[in-house]
């Protein structure tokens, strides 16, 4: 093998490696548009993707459960907090405070939220993420 056509090789891998992260850095944070809907994000989710949302009322008070799953391979850490509104569209109560959940690579978990009372009616979740 020459030197220019082992430079050419190293070059188009190098290439394709840097094409396979920015793929994983620009992957969306939520699979449907619906779900993005509901999101807050605050920076980047670095391969974090919020997957499933589902949404009911329990005893008169809503209940939010959603799967959160990393597409990349790396450990990262998410920050999230739910974010209670009423029907128009006003904050209820103080406000959560950032939890922290760790999501090693290719893992799935979920999160789970609980509005303070009945006078919630829609929600948001605020999300963030590092590398662990």
């Amino acid at each position: 093998m020459t030197l220019s056509f082992k430079r050419i090789v190293l070059c188009a891998s190098l290439a394709l490696l840097g094409a396979a992260a920015q793929a994983q850095q620009d992957a969306p944070a939520a699979a449907s548009s619906g779900i993005a809907a509901k999101l807050i994000v605050r920076g980047e989710l670095q391969g974090l993707q919020a997957v499933d949302l589902r949404a009911q009322r329990r005893n008169d008070v809503l209940v939010v459960q959603a799967e959160i799953m990393n597409m990349d391979t790396r450990d990262l850490r998410l920050y999230y907090r739910f974010r209670w509104l009423d029907a128009n569209g006003f904050q209820v109560g103080d406000g959560e405070v950032w939890k922290p959940l760790v999501f090693l690579g290719k893992q799935s978990q979920f999160i789970k939220g609980t509005a303070y009372g009945p006078q919630a009616t829609d929600f948001k979740i605020e999300m963030s993420s590092e590398p662990r």
